[in-house]
């Protein structure tokens, strides 16, 4: 199912809205919830089970119009204001109806709903309620032209981040042999994005979440690219791991956390209730990730080989000074920033001496 328009991508944006509850308050609720919206095996359209928010079902024993259904969950979306109303219930209708993706829904506007299917929408309409990321009810998101599966709580992909890729395909020689590391590769959407367009490259992946590792391994097998990708678990600290201790890169790329640590609080429900805060979490300054990651660039980077960064908007000048004072002792310089679509310095590329 494609999913790849810009508005419904920007749904996936983080923002920095306050919100009440403490992170540690929504274990018990989280819990229950993800069993409900993203169990282990689920098919569009089958039966939904009892409702968590039995109080608000609004599940009839009749049929309704595709319409009617579309309209009345708008309203309660945007009633309870729930980002991206239209976006959210239009994904939601394709994921059940087994569409092509959301633009095919207004195809189908006067198409009765059964039962099973009004009581599926019911219950993933809830999972949207309570904030969950639509990405995650449905289970798989774009990223560029690679339909990827979605599970809770690995980091989703950005917009912005379909933007780095871009760049460096456009400065990438894709016909030549290249060997990559990615550091931090979540749903492995960036090191998958590359190795698709670049035929001749292969890769190596590290993330410490082990829920990560297995979800890139098999989106990796479900598109066709895992004999070219190597994948660890590995906590960024000071190095690699052991295994690839002598390895060199001729390129190394990483969307790394680099939100300070007391802005974690302020994300949006969907981002703090439901997402690994240690792909978010860079530190004091959000710098601490990307310091390491410099480290390891200076030490396994290959001669003239680049490192491309994805960072907070306020970090390139602060990356370029730190550079321009230690980078000669790490063999490495700061070459350029780049802006994303909202006009923010987010992309640095940085080269091996």
């Amino acid at each position: 199912m494609l999913l790849s328009s810009s508005s419904t991508r920007v749904a996936a944006r983080m923002g920095v809205k306050m919100l009440a509850r403490g992170i540690g308050q929504t274990d018990h609720y989280h819990r229950p919830l993800l069993q409900l919206c993203c169990p282990s095996s689920s098919s569009a359209g089958s039966t939904a089970p009892t409702s968590l928010f039995s109080a608000t079902n609004t599940t009839t024993t009749t049929t309704s119009t595709v319409r009617g259904t579309q309209e009345r969950w708008m309203q309660r979306f945007e009633s309870e204001s729930i980002p991206e109303p239209e976006t959210s219930i239009v994904n939601i209708i394709a994921h059940v109806l087994d569409l092509s993706g959301p633009g095919e829904v207004g195809n189908h506007q006067n198409s009765a709903l059964n039962e099973a299917q009004m009581a599926k929408i019911e219950q993933l309409c809830q999972c949207r309620l309570a904030r969950m990321p639509i990405q995650y009810i449905v289970r798989e998101w774009d990223f560029r032209d690679l339909t990827l599966k979605m599970v809770p709580p690995v980091f989703i992909p950005r917009p912005e981040t379909e933007e780095l890729v871009e760049l460096i395909l456009q400065q990438m020689d894709t016909q030549r042999e290249t060997l990559f590391l990615e550091i931090g590769c979540g749903t492995g959407a960036i090191s998958l994005s590359l190795l698709k367009h670049a035929p001749k490259s292969s890769a190596i992946a590290i993330d410490q979440s082990r829920y990560a590792c297995e979800l890139t391994r098999e989106n990796a097998e479900t598109v066709g690219l895992h004999e070219r990708l190597r994948i660890f678990k590995h906590k960024v600290v000071d190095d690699l791991p052991a295994e690839l201790g002598g390895q060199q890169f001729d390129m190394i790329v990483s969307n790394p956390p680099y939100v300070p640590s007391v802005l974690i609080p302020t994300l949006d429900p969907e981002v703090k209730i439901y997402e690994d805060l240690r792909a978010l979490d860079g530190g004091n300054d959000g710098l601490t990730v990307i310091k390491a990651i410099l480290r390891i660039a200076g030490r396994h980077l290959a001669k003239d080989g680049v490192l491309w960064l994805e960072v907070d908007s306020t970090h390139p000048p602060i990356i370029e000074e730190f550079l321009s004072k230690h980078g000669e002792l790490m063999g490495l310089r700061f070459l350029a920033s780049y802006k994303d679509l909202f006009q923010k310095d987010r992309f640095v590329e940085i080269a091996k001496l």
